[in-house]
């Protein structure tokens, strides 16, 4: 196993057991209210998630203030979700940079796994998310990437409907070694033509 190896091995292993997930008939999406906003502030300030965030110049982290400002932006939405029959969030789904001129935006996800869960959630809640982005924005395109070896997230991309359209090299960071960012693209009409298999996300 080489230095990239161990490392990515590494940076998987610091995340700590997933709650067992149950099956669950529907989970539900609403916009972040202050409580939300500070949760997901201190999600951010984990390294098993922020690990795997660039949020711009390098930045793996969003004090509470620019939460605040992104709900309150038109470059994003912003939906918290969790389980049904659980009102604390156990995760976040965004679509940011809204490019209305030019129908595009980007796709981002993260999920605390010590919360409740329940079957297909994450899936669920971006799915939702991205149709309603899709229709109120009148958007073209949506882009999204993944830590190459973030095999978990590569495959809830690509089970949404996501394409991969390339690699970018040599560009992310974790613990001290490089990786590559694999590149997706989705259309509308991509989420209708999405795998049924299912990922526990």
């Amino acid at each position: 196993m080489n230095s990239e190896d161990q490392a990515c091995a590494a940076a998987h292993q610091t995340v700590r057991p997933r709650q067992t997930a149950t099956e669950c008939s529907s989970c539900w999406l609403r916009e972040p209210d202050g409580i939300d906003v500070n949760d997901i502030a201190a999600w951010l300030t984990k390294p098993d998630i922020n690990q795997w965030f660039d949020f711009g110049q390098g930045r793996q982290t969003l004090p509470v203030l620019a939460v605040r400002l992104m709900m309150h932006s038109d470059r994003h939405r912003l939906r918290v979700f969790g389980p049904a029959g659980h009102e604390v969030a156990s995760g976040l789904v965004a679509v940011s940079d809204l490019a209305h001129a030019f129908g595009t935006a980007s796709f981002w996800v993260l999920r605390d796994s010590q919360r409740p869960a329940c079957r297909d959630m994450t899936f669920a809640a971006s799915i939702r998310l991205l149709r309603e982005t899709f229709d109120a924005d009148r958007l073209h395109c949506i882009t999204a990437w993944a830590v190459d070896c973030n095999e978990r997230s590569r495959r809830l991309l690509e089970r949404i409907g996501f394409h991969s359209i390339g690699l970018q090299r040599d560009c992310h960071v974790i613990r001290g070694s490089r990786f590559g960012r694999v590149l997706y693209d989705l259309l509308p009409g991509d989420l209708d033509n999405r795998s049924t298999r299912g990922d526990n996300a």
